[in-house]
């Protein structure tokens, strides 16, 4: 990795065990640190005398939710997510995450990205949506199948 660049670290990245939580260039979106609730990592995170914690600016929040639409990722990112990918954008900075939503909704919008544990997508992932009663299948997000009532579920479109 440049060390001269920034780099947005999801809760992913730190749950993976594989990054130093106190690099400089490293910056947490605020939702991230939130997710830590207890044990050791929480421990660990109060710990770090200085990490840099950033809350995006509402404007790049707003793209990111229109990309994440585009992608059919919306509806599977939490705030969390979407804060990651917003401060990427507003900082100019490199996603570090294992979520291929986030990655695939980076990729849309040109933004770069890694994974900690994981190999990062290669391509973009478009979704389509497939009933669990009656298999119908929807290219765009359904949460309730209108023909049999049954909740969909999202796969990759082949």
């Amino acid at each position: 990795m440049d060390y001269h660049n920034l780099y947005i670290i999801d809760t992913s990245a730190i749950l993976s065990g594989r990054i130093n939580l106190t690099e400089n260039n490293y910056i947490y979106p605020e939702s991230v640190i939130s997710e830590i609730k207890s044990g050791n990592l929480k421990t660990i995170i109060n710990s770090i005398e200085y990490l840099k914690i950033e809350i995006p600016e509402n404007m790049y929040i707003n793209e990111v939710i229109n990309f994440a639409k585009k992608t059919g990722d919306y509806y599977v990112l939490s705030k969390t997510d979407i804060d990651v990918i917003a401060l990427a954008l507003q900082l100019n900075a490199t996603i570090i995450s294992d979520d291929y939503a986030i990655q695939n909704v980076a990729r849309l919008m040109n933004l770069k990205y890694y994974g900690a544990g994981i190999e990062t997508i290669k391509k973009e992932i478009k979704w389509k949506y497939r009933c669990t009663g009656c298999h119908k299948i929807y290219k765009n997000y359904i949460e309730i199948c209108p023909v049999c009532g049954h909740k969909t579920k999202r796969y990759i479109k082949k």
